[in-house]
């Protein structure tokens, strides 16, 4: 224990030596502080990057809820799992019904309200699928 104060004091003087030879950063230059960001100069790009979807149709969505709405009022539509996706061409429905009854009368919904788009009925057919949803 005797020498912990003569090891600290070297300790320190190695540390006060390094941020004098970095220039007084304590920072990797790799990471510029939060301050430096803001002052750069904020520039857009010319085009968005390809991971970004486009902003959703507003009447696209509203669609969507009209018929999923109608969806969930038909009787034969009871205990299913529908997702509708629409599209400027298509109306996509997916997910599973107990019947090809209810299949095919969630095709005849959306085509009620399809606008001329086409219909990808992706819908599967499960007579075990229970109740609860689960």
């Amino acid at each position: 224990m005797k020498n912990f104060p003569v090891k600290l004091a070297l300790l320190a003087l190695f540390a006060l030596a390094a941020v004098q030879a970095s220039g007084g950063q304590t920072q990797p230059q790799s990471q510029p502080k939060a301050e430096d960001q803001s002052q750069q100069p904020q520039t857009q790009p010319t085009e968005p990057p390809p991971h970004v979807d486009h902003e959703p149709n507003p009447a696209d969505r509203a669609l969507e809820d009209t018929i999923k709405k109608d969806l969930n009022q038909d009787a034969h539509m009871a205990y299913s799992r529908v997702t509708v996706h629409v599209t400027d061409t298509a109306v996509e429905l997916d997910g599973v019904v107990l019947t090809s009854t209810a299949k095919d009368q969630a095709e005849k919904i959306a085509a009620e309200h399809a606008g001329g788009r086409k219909i990808k009925n992706k819908l599967k057919i499960n007579p075990n699928t229970h109740p609860s949803g689960a």
